[in-house]
């Protein structure tokens, strides 16, 4: 026992960061869980164009909070930089909702697609991360093929 006191990082140290892990993982899942079933629960553009605008606008605000709240998280040091660069991408997928937002209010049939295609493209890229990082609930698109 005085060996664990002397050397407290060596005793059972890897556990603590495991659950450190586990913890962070549990709390990120939670908060994309939440804020997915939401963002789900919004009925998709039916025919005209400018649905788009309304549509990205309740979406754009839920992804804005929820990514705001993961961004607080501070994750364990060894998912530290993979964690930030999926919040970076989360960002970005703000970033293409509020322009598909505009492109929605413009009613504009090819800056919604770039929109679009640009929104895929980083969630993709996001999900890639997520899984690897054990965030499940935040691999948005895992599933949907």
């Amino acid at each position: 026992m005085g060996t664990c006191l002397v050397l407290a990082s060596g005793c059972g140290g890897d556990e603590g960061d495991d659950g450190d892990a586990d913890a962070f993982r549990a709390e990120a899942n939670a908060i994309c869980a939440d804020y997915e079933e939401k963002i789900a629960m919004i009925p998709p553009p039916q025919e005209a164009l400018d649905e788009w605008a309304a549509i990205a606008a309740d979406i754009g605000d839920l992804l804005e909070t929820g990514v705001n709240e993961l961004d607080a998280l501070e994750p364990p040091g060894d998912l530290g930089e993979r964690y930030d660069e999926w919040v970076a991408l989360k960002r970005e997928s703000l970033t293409a909702t509020r322009d598909l937002q505009e492109a929605g209010a413009a009613a504009n049939r090819e800056l919604i697609s770039e929109a679009l295609d640009r929104l895929e493209q980083s969630e993709s890229e996001a999900d890639e991360i997520a899984e690897e990082l054990g965030l499940v609930e935040c691999a948005t698109s895992a599933g949907d093929s």
